[in-house]
């Protein structure tokens, strides 16, 4: 079985090279926002814009991404992006850098549903497991270099560089995108249909197929929830390394960079275990071992056992995510991907602007409580997880045992 199609190495190109731009802006942005106003509750309000963009534009893309030709939009979208992150880079005025902000994570809410719909679409069952792990490694290949090369500019050039440097990023990846084989049929029907009829429509298929997939939904549900809170502690990451670790923005970079090898290492390992290991097994056990990695950074008491900690939660957060895009994929058909995740991602945007607005609000006053307490939530989801997916293999086997074949 072939690891990679070469087919889909312009699309893995294109993810790395904008996957590493991305996670260099992450870093100067936090830097930026919290070096101008110094406060928690800023920095947190940077994390909500993207939550907020998906309750404006995700309840009626998912549709439109559906029908339209997933390749024209992944290339447009990207150089959007990248000229918006031209126009961000010579920015002075708050208000404005955050309008641009919101409108480069509006894009995003087009790029990744129509990309997960892209792959679904063309890439054979077969060679899910494999690829997906592959697909996770070229992610967070950005995520290695990213921060490393963002820890080396930033104390020499202004977060202006890096910005600019992301917007190259993306447009390069446009163009690589362009290079793609596939062709798709535009699916829009001639005859023109109300917008709320087609809404509404879309709505009941999506209804329809969460009853029928319930057992999946229930993992899923509790997948993001996770993912959710650690992306809320996420928000906070930056400014707990700085006052509790006394981290300076290099150290915070190689932080953040060992996470990215460990997701790196994680994600290639991922591709060899998807042979011989269940898609829900890794889901279940690659979170619980996230949730660990949490915790040994929120309770470190030394920037080691933080570096330690990050690590192990990027190798166990690759195997997780390549199985739930394993198990997501084998769960919800490709003509119906793009409407599924938008339909559940306003309510997980509104959980995710909820639990960052009040983690910042607490970090205002005691960041390391507003650390460390969302861990023993998290604690408990992973295991309810686990639970959830051992309950969805067991429902497997007995359907094939019970099989006349």
């Amino acid at each position: 079985m072939k690891f990679i199609e070469k087919r889909f190495i312009p699309l893995l190109l294109g993810v790395g090279i904008s996957s590493a731009g991305d996670f260099m802006y992450l870093i100067a942005i936090n830097v930026f926002i919290y070096k101008l106003t110094g406060s928690a509750i800023s920095v947190a309000t940077l994390w909500i814009l993207g939550p907020i963009a998906g309750i404006v534009i995700k309840p009626w893309t998912g549709g439109f991404i559906d029908r339209f030709p997933k390749k024209t939009i992944m290339i447009v979208t990207d150089i959007i992006r990248g000229l918006l992150m031209f126009v961000l880079a010579f920015q002075q005025n708050i208000g404005f850098i955050l309008l641009i902000i919101f409108f480069v994570h509006v894009c995003s809410s087009f790029f990744t549903p129509a990309s997960q719909a892209y792959i679904a679409k063309f890439l054979p069952a077969q060679q899910r497991g494999a690829f997906n792990g592959i697909f996770q490694a070229a992610q967070s290949g950005g995520l290695v270099i990213g921060p490393a090369v963002a820890g080396l500019l930033l104390p020499i050039f202004s977060p202006t560089g890096v910005v600019l440097i992301n917007g190259a990023s993306f447009i390069l990846s446009a163009i690589l995108l362009i290079f793609l084989p596939f062709k798709e049929e535009n699916s829009v029907a001639t005859s023109r249909i109300p917008f709320w009829k087609t809404w509404n429509a879309d709505r009941k298929s999506v209804v329809g197929l969460t009853k029928e997939k319930n057992d999946f939904v229930k993992v899923y549900i509790t997948f993001q929830t996770l993912i959710v809170m650690g992306m809320a502690l996420d928000s906070l990451e930056w400014v707990y390394s700085k006052e509790v670790l006394g981290l300076n923005a290099t150290q915070y970079s190689l932080l953040v960079s060992f996470c990215g090898i460990g997701y790196f290492a994680g994600s290639l390992l991922a591709s060899i275990l998807s042979k011989w290991i269940s898609a829900k097994t890794m889901v279940g056990v690659g979170m619980l071992f996230s949730t660990i990695g949490f915790a040994g950074y929120a309770y470190s008491p030394n920037f080691q056992t933080a570096l330690t900690s990050f690590t192990v939660l990027g190798v166990a957060q690759a195997v997780a995510n390549s199985g739930i895009m394993t198990l997501y994929q084998e769960s919800i058909p490709a003509t119906l991907m793009a409407r599924f995740s938008n339909f559940f991602a306003v309510i997980i945007s509104i959980m995710l602007i909820s639990i960052t607005f009040l983690l910042g609000l607490f970090g205002e006053k005691t960041v390391s409580m507003a650390v460390q307490l969302p861990v023993i939530v998290m604690f408990i989801l992973s295991f309810l997880l686990f639970r959830f997916t051992n309950s969805l293999e067991e429902k497997k086997t007995r359907d094939v045992q019970s099989s006349p074949f």
